[in-house]
């Protein structure tokens, strides 16, 4: 017997980082496709306040999932709690579909704001981690649409321990601007949208299959 999961469809967003252009185009990628849930991969603010994410949050009038990221301060990744959108180290659903996550980033010369120890992440995905489910972080598994302009591998090598042992389906992932794509590593999709702020997203239709479609405004 052939058992036909249901289809999800997913927008899919990242490094919005207070853009208010971005904010408007997410609005209406969701105002012209019938979407079940939008995920948001971190940074919704650069250290900013979580008044934006309040109003991005509120404009898109439909389920969301979301991490904090490196550049979120601690009351965006509280106000993501409240509502009720954040799988920062919890689970989440959306049509009998398991999602779990991680945000932040590794530490860094830059000290942002939100930044975790790769043990931490890795001890936390694995608390809430589900086998064969959605992995959403901030951060990229290494090696995993990581690359920055300067060629340098910017992924964790935690997360990708993570996805090795659970083969999610799909990984979701932003904070590397500029790598993004979509890579396909031992079962798993890993998808990195671009940044919103550039006027990048991506749409993901999860089956039987998994389809991705980079897209831009």
């Amino acid at each position: 017997m052939v058992i036909r999961m249901e289809e999800l469809n997913l927008l899919v967003c990242s490094d919005i980082h207070g853009s208010k252009k971005a904010l408007k185009a997410l609005r209406n990628a969701v105002e012209d496709d019938p979407f079940d849930a939008v995920v948001i991969c971190g940074d919704l603010t650069t250290d900013g306040s979580p008044k934006f994410a309040r109003a991005l949050l509120d404009s898109l009038r439909t389920k969301v999932i979301a991490v904090p990221g490196n550049c979120d301060s601690k009351a965006v990744a509280s106000l993501l709690d409240m509502a009720e959108a954040s799988v920062h180290g919890k689970r989440g659903e959306v049509k009998g579909v398991k999602f779990f996550g991680f945000g932040g980033a590794p530490p860094s010369p830059y000290g942002t704001p939100f930044e975790i120890p790769e043990e931490v992440m890795a001890l936390k995905l694995r608390e809430v981690g589900v086998r064969g489910g959605v992995m959403v972080t901030h951060t990229p598994a290494l090696g995993m649409n990581d690359r920055s302009a300067s060629g340098h591998s910017m992924g964790s090598k935690a997360i990708l321990d993570i996805a090795s042992e659970l083969r999610p389906r799909l990984a979701l992932s932003g904070h590397v601007h500029e790598a993004r794509g979509e890579t396909v590593s031992r079962g798993t999709v890993f998808v990195n949208p671009g940044a919103a702020k550039d006027g990048y997203y991506a749409k993901v239709r999860l089956a039987q299959s998994v389809r991705v479609s980079l897209c831009s405004v």
